[in-house]
């Protein structure tokens, strides 16, 4: 009877060390259930869901990013572990150059995606800023999408894109040495690692180009390449002009400078060598080595619009209005009737964003005497505008009337003739120049702009109120909204 106590007193002992450990087990097995229960997507989730993403995405298509963003956000409500939302609302954020906004909300609020997911949005980000030449924010968000700890071979290649732009060799090539790549991925780091290759041996890079098969994407990339390494001499300093060639039009400038500036002082009879120095210089951001070299170009005679326009830009950077209008100048003056239109709409907007008026009406006079196109017409009526001379502004717009343009050209026609018509109060022909201009382009900034200046002169308060806000919701390119923001507070 002892013995059958003792056991009894023994069990209890037992149970009550076991009971603690029963209800941790209990806690654990319920917490366990409650985050399956928790991550579980219902199919009238998935079904609300996708019906919000639609809506949001018709919307984005519209360009009605404020409505659009909320229902994106609408939709992440419903699922946050699915990306589709969150790439719209990456891109509306993009798109409105609100990027630092985008890097918080992938922090904050993504929690819930996958690792690889995350690294697609800051891939996406860093993309951004890459191509605002922003490297040093571009990298830094690259590796906050690397650091999710998720292998996502776009982003690496990203980071070694930037590396190289930073010129940052041997942490670039540690990153296109990976096995991760794959079609394009594999292609465009084929590639890069041949440019850097070639700078030291170009048999290897060479092998490395005969290794892949491009896709018709990356075909002429290849081709190009494979052309110049096939070209190439014993002659040193051939060879670096036409390698720099290809760095520099490809977007690579430190490879040029690598394999230029040691021969700096032997160069000088290639004109392209030292041009090429110059424009690498320019666009790694050297802007005082960039002015030296175009320098030493101009005295050697030919390419004399190509080196000053260069050189108008290295001014411009280096904060030289004064030295960017001079090189301008004479770039538009050296290349005549062949002038680039990206040229002289470069000197011209320049000079009409520094209140430069008198300067580009005589640019305007000049190019009249031996170019009819009609983007120099187009300027003939923004600087006679801004110099409030209606008669030349009549004039030229006259001249644009008779002249067959093409869909950009005639968008930028009728907004102007539509806003000469506005300040004659001219309403009854303002309204028919509107109509057109929808027509052309129903998201047009500069349709909803005047007619937002038409109904706020006409007593439409309200009516103007929507029609400047649509004009600042579609203006991505910043081309009214300060104007369109300046009527509004007005109102």
């Amino acid at each position: 009877m002892d013995y059958f106590l003792n056991y009894i007193q023994l069990m209890k002992e037992k149970l009550k060390k076991l009971i603690p450990w029963f209800v941790l087990a209990i806690i654990l097995l319920g917490t366990g259930v409650w985050y399956l229960l928790s991550k579980r997507v219902t199919q009238e989730q998935i079904t609300t869901y996708q019906q919000i993403l639609s809506e949001a995405d018709s919307q984005f298509e519209a360009k009605e990013y404020s409505t659009a963003i909320n229902r994106y956000y609408n939709a992440v409500d419903v699922i946050p572990s699915r990306i589709e939302a969150y790439n719209g609302i990456i891109d509306i954020l993009l798109i409105k150059n609100r990027a630092t906004d985008a890097v918080e909300m992938v922090e904050k609020s993504a929690k819930k995606l996958s690792n690889y997911d995350k690294s697609i949005l800051y891939s996406k980000i860093g993309s951004k800023y890459y191509e605002d030449t922003l490297y040093d924010q571009a990298l830094s968000v690259y590796l906050d999408g690397l650091g999710v700890g998720s292998t996502n071979p776009e982003l690496e290649l990203n980071i070694a894109k930037t590396y190289v732009k930073k010129g940052k060799l041997n942490d670039a090539n540690a990153y296109l040495g990976k096995s991760i790549y794959s079609e394009d991925t594999l292609y465009e780091a084929s590639l890069l690692r041949a440019y850097i290759l070639a700078t030291t041996n170009v048999d290897e890079a060479k092998n490395i180009l005969g290794a892949v098969e491009p896709s018709d994407t990356w075909k002429a990339f290849y081709e190009e390449f494979s052309s110049v390494l096939d070209s190439l001499t014993e002659d040193t300093k051939f060879n670096a002009t036409k390698l720099a060639r290809v760095y520099v039009n490809n977007g690579y400038p430190i490879l040029a400078i690598n394999l230029l500036e040691p021969l700096s002082e032997d160069v000088v009879e290639y004109l392209e060598g030292v041009y090429f120095l110059g424009r690498a210089y320019l666009d790694y951001g050297d802007y005082d080595k960039a002015i030296t070299q175009f320098d030493r170009a101009l005295s050697l005679g030919g390419m004399e619009d190509d080196i000053l326009w260069g050189k108008a830009r290295a001014y411009f950077f280096k904060d030289d209005l004064e030295g960017s209008f001079s090189s301008y100048s004479k770039a538009v003056s050296y290349a005549g009737e062949d002038v680039a239109q990206e040229l002289v709409s470069e000197y011209m907007d320049l000079l009409l964003e520094n209140n430069q008026t008198l300067r580009a009406d005589e640019l305007v006079k000049k190019l009249m005497n031996y170019m009819s196109a009609p983007y120099v017409r187009l300027y003939g009526v923004k600087v006679n505008k801004a110099l409030n001379d209606s008669k030349k502004v009549d004039y030229y717009l006259g001249l644009l009337a008779k002249m067959k343009l093409n869909e950009q050209d005639k968008k930028e026609y009728i907004y102007l003739n539509a806003s000469n018509l506005l300040a004659k109060g001219k309403t009854d022909a303002v309204a028919v120049a509107l109509e057109e201009l929808v027509k052309i382009d129903r998201f047009s900034p500069q349709y909803y702009f005047v007619s937002g200046q038409l109904e706020y002169n006409l007593g439409n308060k309200d009516t103007a109120k929507e029609m400047l806000k649509k004009a600042i919701e579609y203006d991505t390119d910043n081309l009214v909204s300060e104007e369109a923001n300046q009527l509004l507070s007005q109102i």
